[in-house]
């Protein structure tokens, strides 16, 4: 469970950093958008240190998860978790994660989560590839340890 919420409150940090987006060779970056709805595919760890990326198994639930970015430079991210009073269902997050997004020099994209931060983000990037949205990043967390590696592969909807 303390690694179920520790994945979701990283997901949700990720989101109030400044994201790089680099398009596929021959791409031109104001070509690239990233406008649309989400689904969340895939989602990788490497549970801190320099140990390789591991895929980390979504739940039916946790692939419900939709991040929508809206051209009015809005996002929100919806999450799903399984409703351990009804067996089988899954139950929407009351709390919707939301920022502002904005388009950057260079094929920077800035995302700033409503709320602080929890996590202390050494670095971060967003890459458009074939067809899926791939969110990186590293972050330092006291309890994972140092150079902790998130990956997460949403596919557009």
């Amino acid at each position: 469970m303390q690694k179920l919420l520790l994945s979701y409150v990283a997901r949700l940090t990720i989101l109030g950093v400044l994201f790089f987006s680099c398009g596929s060779s021959g791409t031109k970056t104001q070509d690239i958008t990233i406008v649309g709805t989400w689904k969340l595919k895939q989602e990788y760890s490497n549970e801190g240190g320099d140990t390789p990326l591991k895929e980390f198994p979504l739940s039916i639930c946790d692939k419900a998860t939709t991040l929508e970015i809206m051209k009015s430079g809005r996002f929100v991210e919806k999450s799903y978790y399984e409703n351990s009073s009804i067996a089988g269902e899954c139950a929407k997050n009351s709390n919707d994660t939301r920022g502002d997004w904005k388009k950057g020099p260079g094929g920077m994209f800035l995302f700033v989560y409503d709320k602080d931060n929890a996590l202390s983000l050494v670095g971060s990037k967003v890459t458009l590839e074939n067809g899926e949205l791939i969110i990186s990043a590293v972050y330092t967390d006291r309890d994972m340890g140092p150079r902790t590696m998130l990956k997460f592969i949403y596919s557009k909807v």
